[in-house]
């Protein structure tokens, strides 16, 4: 986990779920909670949105559709954000 200040959250998980990740983390030599860690990083970098960190006005991304959830992942989101930046 990143040196940054991070959150804890209490999390179910089911039997099966909680074996199988356990079993993937013994694989790679890590403990489930590190290894759960690992995963929902990548996870979220894998989905960061494709923004320019300077665009902050929330008229433009309400354009592209990220200003509500955070995520624009629509080919016409990523065309009217090019389409937007362009000018």
């Amino acid at each position: 986990m990143n040196s940054t200040a991070s959150k804890r959250k209490l999390i179910d998980l089911s039997e099966t779920v909680f074996a199988s990740l356990s079993m993937q983390a013994r694989q790679e030599g890590v403990s489930l909670k590190k290894y759960i860690e690992k995963l929902l990083e990548a996870e979220a970098e894998r989905r960061r949105p494709a923004i320019p960190a300077d665009v902050t006005d929330p008229r433009i991304l309400s354009l592209v559709g990220i200003a509500k959830n955070g995520l624009s992942t629509a080919a016409e989101d990523d065309e009217r954000l090019q389409y937007i930046l362009s000018k």
